[in-house]
């Protein structure tokens, strides 16, 4: 007998067409137009027609700036839909793993933020955050078996992303002035891809923690890519404040990745190696 399928949902993104692509035959995708996560309607038709085993939601509302100036679309997807899908789940005994973010935290002080921070580490500083946040508590409320995935800082291929824009942005100009205050981990959607299959083949629930390990600033990751692609580029660090946005960015946003590492046997590798390797895919 055919095992049931793992559904990405959100399959048209940067990390699902990633994820799905790993995957493989196991795996199924669906984007927006087959499955609207807003209308309760299809998400309750796909999960019967599909019938999977797991589901790995990828949709999200991620515009963080523009969130701001639309603050219930950002809630409707990245917290209702979340709260709907995870009850729609728990309703057929399917796992779910949703994907959340650094940005729930509030950003003070240099520790690494844990799996299970308390309550006072959550104070998310945009809309953004805050809908993630929103999502998670949804999604938790309704039961089930669920796991919950902060991630940060992602790239890869087949969206727009901060080490792409670097590169293209060396290569017209001389300088780079880059922030140096807001710590993180860069994160390569395939890494991130692998630990998600592993969470969905070990039947993992809880929060993880899924990231590339040790910690840089933009700044340093900016640095980075131009040195490996050798552009003329000068990169210099400024303040977040020479860079206003209408978005807050958390200036810590250290995961801590404990419980993912004891699960897998060791933390995703090092942020540099990683980029390193994606910097090799595109020539």
């Amino acid at each position: 007998m055919t095992p049931a399928p793992i559904l990405v949902i959100g399959s048209g993104g940067m990390l699902g067409g990633e994820l799905l692509a790993r995957l493989g035959a196991r795996g199924i995708g669906v984007g927006h137009a087959e499955c609207d996560l807003t209308d309760p309607a299809q998400v309750e038709r796909t999960l019967a027609e599909l019938a999977p085993r797991c589901v790995i939601n990828c949709a999200a509302y991620t515009a963080v700036d523009q969130a701001e100036s639309e603050p219930e679309a950002a809630r409707a997807l990245n917290a209702e839909a979340v709260g709907q899908l995870a009850r729609a789940a728990a309703r057929r005994d399917i796992h779910l793993i949703t994907i959340s973010t650094d940005y729930v935290f509030g950003g003070e002080g240099e520790e690494p933020w844990e799996e299970d921070a308390p309550e006072a580490a959550f104070a998310p500083r945009s809309v953004y955050g805050r809908s993630k946040l929103e999502g998670e508590r949804l999604a938790r409320a309704a039961g089930g078996r669920l796991t919950i995935v902060r991630t940060q800082w992602l790239y890869g291929a087949g969206g727009k992303n901060f080490v792409d824009t670097m590169a293209g942005l060396a290569a017209e100009r001389e300088l780079l002035r880059v922030v140096d205050d807001q710590i993180g981990a860069p994160t390569w959607t395939r890494d991130l891809a692998g630990g998600l299959e592993l969470l969905a083949e070990r039947g993992a629930t809880g929060i993880y923690h899924v990231v590339n390990s040790e910690y840089c600033s933009w700044f340093e990751v900016a640095r980075h890519v131009v040195e490996r692609l050798g552009l003329p580029a000068r990169v210099e660090p400024c303040a977040s404040e020479d860079f206003p946005r209408p978005a807050p960015r958390p200036k810590n946003s250290r995961l801590a990745q404990g419980r993912y590492a004891a699960l897998a046997g060791a933390p995703l590798r090092p942020w540099r190696e990683a980029l390193d390797a994606y910097l090799a895919t595109r020539g």
